[in-house]
């Protein structure tokens, strides 16, 4: 009995992928919803759905955490904040090595140095002193939870579009999008997100030339873009795989509270970029 549920068990995991598993887990629960979006095609301004995609409760039927939310915000917004300011004490401050005045009957106070403090030019008894970080690693758990929460609201906002594909835009007239995103109501600022980093040339060259549109892949996607921008326009591609990495995240068997040092990744930060090459936009590192 037990080999042969082993057996149907492995037929159904080789014919389904890992997201459509999560999915049938999903729905045993009689009282969970199974959200549902539709399939667009931007190939027109007029808006054209095509098909529907089921999405993974767990990720877009969340329970909105809003202070797991907040705490990705502040944290995405302060630890990339660099001090780079420092105030010279008195013992860093050039000349002052001689007494100004002796010690007594001068009528004045007395005085080692005209570094000290509280003379003009002199050093700074508690300045600041860099360089100075807030950088910190929030846990993963915090990190998956924040991101779920995100995605839930923007789709309950029907704020979250899928579109078939980015390669449907055949011209590079930002104008065309600039009709398209007013006819389909969706907003000032709109951040498209494809699977990987590879984008339609037409499509990269239409968006560069709008200041409030932006995109990005998959890789890059957060909780402060996604909050920051009115509407979330996602490929069907990078939707399937969003889905797929954030279950594996949530199923995994290691730990969510992975301490980052910086010393294990100090290679890999110093040499971020090292190798790309963009006449526009340099890598900054």
């Amino acid at each position: 009995m037990i080999s042969t549920l082993f057996t149907c068990s492995k037929k159904i995991a080789l014919k389904c992928s890992f997201r459509q598993i999560s999915i049938l887990n999903a729905q045993r629960d009689p009282f969970a919803v199974t959200p549902e979006a539709y399939i667009t095609t931007l190939s027109d301004v007029e808006e054209n759905n095509v098909d529907i995609i089921k999405l993974n409760p767990t990720i877009f039927r969340t329970t909105p955490r809003i202070d797991l939310l907040h705490r990705n915000i502040t944290w995405q917004q302060g630890y990339r904040n660099l001090q780079l300011t420092k105030q010279l004490s008195r013992a860093e401050m050039p000349g002052g090595g001689k007494k100004p005045w002796p010690q007594k009957k001068t009528g004045r106070h007395h005085a080692g140095s005209i570094r000290s403090p509280h003379f003009k030019f002199g050093g700074f008894a508690n300045g600041v002193r860099g360089p100075r970080t807030w950088f910190y690693m929030l846990p993963d758990s915090i990190r998956l939870k924040g991101l779920c929460t995100a995605l839930t609201i923007k789709h309950a906002q029907n704020d979250l579009i899928i579109a078939d594909d980015f390669n449907s835009i055949n011209n590079n007239d930002s104008q065309f999008l600039h009709d398209l995103a007013e006819k389909r109501n969706w907003g000032y600022s709109i951040l498209f997100v494809d699977k990987d980093s590879n984008m339609p040339t037409n499509f990269v060259d239409a968006v560069q030339d709008i200041p409030s549109f932006t995109a990005i892949p998959l890789y890059g996607l957060n909780c402060y873009s996604i909050m920051k921008h009115d509407t979330l326009v996602f490929s069907k591609q990078a939707i399937e795989a969003l889905e797929e990495k954030l279950v594996q995240q949530f199923t995994r068997t290691t730990s969510h509270h992975k301490k980052y040092r910086y010393i294990d990744y100090k290679d890999v930060l110093l040499g971020e970029g090292e190798h790309e090459e963009d006449p526009i936009h340099p890598p900054f590192v």
